[in-house]
């Protein structure tokens, strides 16, 4: 009998006209680890819910055909049931954390069990130790940055021990050691016996974990159901795909950084020396930290969880004021300036859009920015519609920004910023979460609208700072370890041994290529490839 058995399975969100899931189709075997792919909005995430039970029970719509789990019919069977077989990880990790402390946080599955508390306490350091979460046992869920957050979200799962395991998008804000260390949980989870399906757009990385089949989904319906990962080179233009499918798979129409241009550094519009920032209980976020920021460059920033990448950000911004060191702002000593006068020069977008969004309209998020720090009337009725449009969410304007995918609550965040038209802009991961497709339209277009400023990307894909950033940052423990040409820092294997930056498909192709020199952008790459091929 298979684990999970879909049949026919067509589903319409009440008040949407076209079914999010069409006719599918798929039976999944005890113990099989399978990668679900595809572009956002192509059905992942509902088929997800369909699994763990919250369609039909939570979520209203027309429902057709039949879905079970170990030959239970999901919408014949109540949601506590389910909850003992099916384990899921959301995509937005913000509505699954409950608890303030991370302990407890873990706990909280296994105490609903009424578990002896023995028991729990087992679960709880066994979960952890998995996670890597030995050391912020007693830390609050609040102070976690994105990514340990999403580890405890993984630990929560893992403390219950489903037999089936769903992951939507469990890679999103993970650093290199967090996703190597995911892809350990996969490995021992399926080894195990356990039904694993993970959602997910970074398919090099759960490649790497040996999933047995490789299913990707297309407006609605499943496109594609093979034990070949091989089949992804078909998608290569929709999907991130390991760089070596990508040189075989003949022509693409899209490659990421392609046409980019190259722009010398301006004047410094932001400077900081000898930066600290310590937090209560003595431990240092920022420690010795100087650099300084031109006019006209696309930096990366580069870094583990915790290696100080966010704090830096927000302590440029003004929003974190530093325990020594010195920030000027054009020029001027950030001691005397308020937030929003910073703000004028250099604005982050934060890396959770439920930290910035608050208004009753999507209007309203772009309004309050430039409101704000005194942006006259007539300019800020010329310039709100142009950073809606600029960042494709001109027809949410008049919605509420809770009523958006999470792809689209980033643009409204980013609109709010470019609304207030800042020389340089911060953003802290921008791509998490969001598909091959709309991550370089979304990175192409940054890079146009910020065309004669500056902008920094906090990523752990170095990947993208690879194809769309000419300096890297590095940081480690709160020091920078690293800061020249993307191309020369990411190429050195030193760097990325200290800092933990996983070595991507594109990097060891490229610098094979290269002698070691340089990483190569993915359209160099393709195009030298080609040339041989042809040669």
């Amino acid at each position: 009998m298979p684990e999970i058995e879909i049949n026919g399975l067509t589903f319409t969100y009440e008040n949407r006209v076209l079914p999010a899931l069409q006719d599918v189709n798929i039976k999944v075997e005890k113990g099989e680890f399978i990668l679900l792919a595809g572009q956002s909005g192509c059905g992942k995430s509902t088929l997800v819910k369909c699994l763990n039970g919250l369609i039909p029970h939570r979520y209203v719509g027309r429902y057709a055909g039949e879905v079970k789990i170990s030959g239970q019919i999901v919408a014949e069977s109540n949601l506590l049931e389910l909850g003992l077989r099916v384990g899921t990880v959301m995509q937005e990790v913000e509505k699954q954390v409950v608890s303030p402390i991370v302990e407890d946080e873990i706990a909280f599955g296994p105490s609903n069990l009424a578990l002896p508390r023995d028991v729990i306490e087992e679960k709880v350091l066994q979960a952890a130790s998995t996670l890597g979460l030995e050391e912020l046992r007693q830390r609050s869920t609040y102070a976690l940055s994105g990514g340990q957050r999403q580890r405890v979200a993984i630990a929560d799962i893992v403390s219950m021990e489903p037999s089936v395991v769903l992951f939507d998008e469990p890679l999103a804000n993970l650093d290199s050691e967090g996703i190597e260390m995911m892809q350990g949980v996969f490995r021992t989870m399926s080894r195990s016996g356990k039904t694993v399906l993970v959602a997910e757009h970074r398919t090099e990385e759960v490649l790497k974990a040996g999933p047995s089949r490789v299913v990707v989904m297309a407006a609605g319906r499943i496109a594609a159901d093979s034990r070949d990962p091989a089949v992804l080179t078909e998608f290569a233009d929709v999907l991130k795909v390991p760089a070596e499918y990508l040189i075989h798979g003949g022509p693409r129409h899209h490659l990421p950084g392609r046409g980019r241009l190259t722009m010398a550094a301006g004047e410094p519009i932001v400077k900081c020396t000898d930066l600290a920032v310590e937090y209560p209980g003595g431990a240092r976020a920022l420690d010795g930290v100087s650099l300084e920021i031109r006019r006209g460059e696309r930096i990366a920033l580069l870094g583990n969880n915790g290696a100080g990448k966010s704090t830096l950000a927000l302590t440029l911004t003004g929003i974190i004021k530093p325990t020594s060191g010195a920030i000027y702002v054009g020029g001027k000593d950030s001691k005397g300036l308020a937030v929003s006068d910073i703000a004028k020069t250099i604005a982050v977008v934060f890396q959770s859009p439920f930290l910035m969004l608050f208004s009753r309209t999507v209007r309203e998020e772009l309004l309050f920015g430039p409101k704000n720090i005194g942006t006259g009337k007539e300019e800020i009725e010329r310039i709100v519609p142009e950073a809606a449009r600029e960042c494709g969410v001109d027809h949410l304007l008049d919605g509420s920004p809770f009523a958006t995918s999470f792809g689209e609550k980033k643009r409204v965040c980013v609109a709010s910023v470019l609304a207030m038209q800042p020389e340089c802009v911060i953003l802290d991961e921008p791509t998490a979460g969001q598909d091959y497709a709309n991550c370089t339209h979304f990175m192409d277009f940054i890079d146009s609208v910020q065309s004669a400023k500056s902008f920094v990307v906090i990523t752990h894909d170095p990947d993208l700072a690879i194809d769309y950033t000419d300096r890297t940052v590095v940081m480690h423990g709160g020091r920078v370890i690293a800061d020249g040409p993307t191309k020369e820092v990411l190429a050195n294997k030193s760097v990325l041994k200290e800092a933990a930056i996983r070595e991507t498909s594109l990097i060891s192709l490229s610098t094979k290529l290269t002698g070691g020199r340089s990483v190569m952008t993915s359209a160099e790459l393709f195009a030298a490839q080609s040339s041989d091929a042809s040669s």
